[in-house]
C-alpha cells in the first residue's frame, strides 16, 4: 500500500486568475450611499493572517439584488490582506431586505474568506447595523448567545464618517461566527 498523500488546500493564491483591477470596489448599477469596510483577519492566536483573500457580496442600497457593474457583477468585492492583515472593500450602503416568505434581514455582507491552510472557503456575514437592529435578523436569531453574535457586527468608526470597522478571528477565543455548507 502506498504512502498517504497530502492534503489538499486552498492556497497560496495565483494572483494573476483571482485579482480584479479596483476588485475592492464592488461596482452598482444604482446609487448609494458610499461607505468603507475596512479590519483585520488574525488566527487564533492573533498574529495577523497576511495572504488571505476576502470577498463580499450584497444587496443595493434599495435592498434588491444589485445591477451588473461596467465590469464585474453588481455588487461583489474582492481584496487580499496586507502584511498586518489588514483589508479595505469600498462599497455602498446596503438595504434590509426581505425574502419571499417575508422575512426581514437587515443590512449586511455575505463574507467568504479563503486562506492558506483551509480546505473550504470560510462563509459568514458581517452586519452593518447596530445590534438591536440586527437580533430580529433570522441569522443573528441563530446565533442566539451576544457575545458570539458581536463577532459578526461591525462597529461605525466615530472618528472617520463613512467607515466600517469589523476584524475576523479564524479561530480561538472570539472566533467570529462562520457558517458550515
Amino acid at each position: 500500500m502506498a504512502g498517504e498523500t497530502p492534503s489538499q488546500t486552498i492556497g497560496p493564491f495565483f494572483h494573476i486568475g483571482l485579482a480584479w483591477k479596483g476588485g475592492e470596489q464592488a461596482e452598482f448599477g444604482t446609487p448609494g450611499e458610499r461607505i468603507t469596510l475596512t479590519g483585520r483577519i488574525t488566527d487564533g492566536a492573533g498574529a495577523p493572517i497576511d495572504d488571505a483573500m476576502i470577498e463580499t457580496w450584497q444587496m443595493d442600497a434599495s435592498g434588491k439584488p444589485p445591477v451588473a457593474g461596467k465590469v464585474r457583477p453588481g455588487g461583489l468585492a474582492r481584496c487580499y490582506t496586507d502584511k498586518e492583515g489588514r483589508y479595505r472593500i469600498e462599497t455602498v450602503m446596503p438595504g434590509a431586505f426581505s425574502a419571499a416568505e417575508g422575512v426581514r434581514y437587515a443590512p449586511q455582507l455575505n463574507v467568504t474568506l479563503f486562506m492558506r491552510g483551509l480546505l473550504k472557503a470560510l462563509r459568514t456575514r458581517v452586519f452593518l447595523a447596530p445590534a438591536e437592529v440586527v437580533q430580529d435578523d433570522p441569522f443573528a436569531r441563530a446565533i442566539g448567545d451576544a457575545a458570539r453574535l458581536g463577532t459578526v457586527v461591525a462597529q461605525r468608526d466615530a472618528a472617520k464618517p463613512g467607515v466600517w470597522n469589523w476584524h475576523v478571528r479564524v479561530q480561538g477565543e472570539a472566533e467570529t461566527v462562520f457558517i458550515e455548507f
